[in-house]
């Protein structure tokens, strides 16, 4: 049986109302709160605004949907209509549990 690459997004799902699940090829879990997500928008309106150091208002922090495109993105649509794309690489890059934090002593995925 063939493995998925490290960055291949295996499984997408919501965590609550209020976060992302994504399960990585690698058997990783990671949980993404949507305001960490609408934060983190990599777009150049959000980029070039100063609304990524604000607190995301209701509307804003709601996900109306999600996409996967192909194997390489997702795209999130958000309450407001704004919308954001994420490489998956990206996505993995911003995990935050504690094992890619560096303090495998506390990890939440097992790993």
């Amino acid at each position: 049986m063939a493995t998925e690459p490290k960055h291949a997004i295996t499984s997408v799902h919501a965590v609550g109302r209020y976060a992302l699940g994504v399960k990585w090829g690698d058997e990783h879990d990671s949980i993404y709160p949507y305001q960490s997500l609408r934060r983190l928008c990599p777009c150049l309106d959000c980029g070039r605004s100063k609304a990524a150091l604000r607190e995301p208002g209701e509307d804003e922090k709601k996900l109306k949907s999600l996409e996967r495109l192909g194997t390489a993105s997702v795209l999130l649509l958000w309450g407001d209509g704004h919308e954001s794309l994420f490489l998956v690489e990206e996505l993995r890059d911003v995990c935050g549990c504690a094992a890619c934090k560096g303090e495998p002593n506390y990890p939440i995925t097992g790993q």
